[in-house]
């Protein structure tokens, strides 16, 4: 669910040069050399670390011994340029036939040409239950009204908070009624301004970057760009009011850290840890957090301030338009999005199924110690990150204020003035 400055232009152009150069007429192709008694080879491209790549693993060759005529070769890359490789694979007219990408990948490689329309193998399936997926999930897997991939699992920003300190401090724990002054109150009460680094405490921990401020703007009843895509509205009132809410929880109650961007990974290690009591994220960090045997913790709905809001990320599998094996690989994208392979990778890896059916039943029924109902309520209201093609170019001049805006080197109002200045001047520049 990260957002990061991502370089396009060159990419998109070897990408139009491999698409006049092979076209789309790929089914041909298609089983050709399992008819002729081969095996048909195709690669899986992930980005995962080691236990998940074990799971995957596994599903792959659950996926073999059901279909003995195709072999499948995972390519994983678990690094911070996993999609930079990606797209250099793609561009290179050499790209895997089944990938995840990362969900704010999607929109770029779609317009670029680079995926499969998927429509056409779908309704030539009548076995693949579309409907079975969140239709919020589908809708944003679209571009320009064609289905160019489906959600491998989706993710939604929580609170997570340690009960432990909650019940020292004697305070209730956290719940759906919660608003941002609640939110604020446990965290003074939480804090522990203690000379001693070994005995100081945080009542909460904010990323202020990105997409993890997103949830506090929509909350406020503020937007990031309109609905034309061309304007940028953090100078709208409630944007900046959610901006400064969260400045102050550092700079006036003290209540949060000083952190960075750059440091964001040590705020999931402050929690663990026991010295943050509040922490903002979502399922991908339980794995860390049960590694923590002392630690006792359960999540709760973001606080509110007009509305309930969270992010809505995904991570999608889409097949590559330049396959030759379509067919082969449609098989593949189908079985790891299966019932049953959403619901291995719910039990062992904390993955949040797309699919309603394993949402509302074996992912709920599974006794995990924790109230994974919030997650499953918490995608009835959540939303995406704007999702224009041309995001990638602008929203670095977003996260320049936010950072100054944070270490108090300019106001909320001047920097996010600054923002929504060149952000809209950029996006209106590109539609010239």
């Amino acid at each position: 669910m990260k957002h990061r400055v991502y370089r396009w232009p060159a990419i998109l152009l070897a990408l139009a040069l491999a698409a006049a150069g092979c076209g789309r007429s790929h089914r041909a192709h298609s089983g050709g050399n399992a008819q002729a008694g081969k095996k048909v080879k195709i690669t899986l491209f992930t980005w995962t670390r080691p236990a998940e790549v074990a799971v995957n693993q596994r599903l792959c060759q659950e996926f073999m011994d059901q279909h003995p005529g195709i072999e499948v070769e995972i390519m994983n890359e678990p690094g911070q340029r996993a999609m930079d490789k990606l797209q250099t694979m793609v561009a290179a007219g050499n790209p895997p036939d089944v990938m995840s990408i990362h969900g704010a990948y999607f929109m770029p490689m779609a317009a670029s040409g680079a995926l499969l329309d998927l429509d056409p193998l779908i309704a030539e399936d009548k076995d693949f239950d579309l409907e079975d997926f969140y239709p919020q999930l589908v809708e944003q897997c679209r571009y320009q009204g064609k289905l160019y991939s489906l959600p491998r699992y989706t993710s939604v920003y929580v609170l997570f908070y340690n009960r432990d300190l909650f019940d020292a401090a004697g305070l209730s724990y956290p719940d759906a009624a919660w608003t941002w002054d609640d939110y604020l109150a446990a965290a003074r009460k939480l804090t522990v301004n203690d000379p001693d680094p070994n005995k100081r405490r945080f009542g909460c921990v904010i990323d202020f970057w990105g997409a993890r401020i997103y949830p506090w703007i929509w909350s406020a009843g503020g937007e990031i760009l309109d609905k034309t895509g061309t304007r940028c509205l953090l100078d709208m009132p409630e944007s900046q009011e959610a901006l400064q809410f969260l400045v102050d929880l550092r700079h006036k109650w003290k209540v949060c850290p000083p952190t960075t961007q750059a440091e964001k990974k040590q705020n999931i290690a402050m929690f663990v840890n026991g010295q943050v009591a509040m922490f903002q994220t979502g399922a991908w960090d339980i794995q860390a957090m049960k590694e923590a045997k002392s630690l006792h913790w359960d999540i709760a709905p973001l606080p509110m301030k007009k509305q309930h809001a969270t992010l809505m990320g995904m991570e999608n599998y889409a097949i590559a338009a330049q396959t030759k094996h379509p067919k082969e690989a449609w098989e593949l994208l189908k079985f790891l999005l299966s019932p049953h392979a959403q619901e291995v990778m719910a039990r062992e890896m904390e993955k949040q199924p797309s699919r309603q059916s394993v949402a509302n039943g074996p992912y709920l029924a599974q006794k995990v110690g924790y109230n994974r109902k919030v997650f499953v309520d918490a995608l009835g209201y959540a939303r995406q990150a704007p999702n224009i093609p041309d995001w990638d170019r602008v929203s670095h001049y977003i996260q320049e204020q936010l950072d100054l805006i944070w270490m108090g080197k300019v106001s909320v109002k001047e920097g996010t003035t600054r923002a929504a200045r060149q952000v809209t001047e950029a996006l209106q520049a590109s539609r010239r």
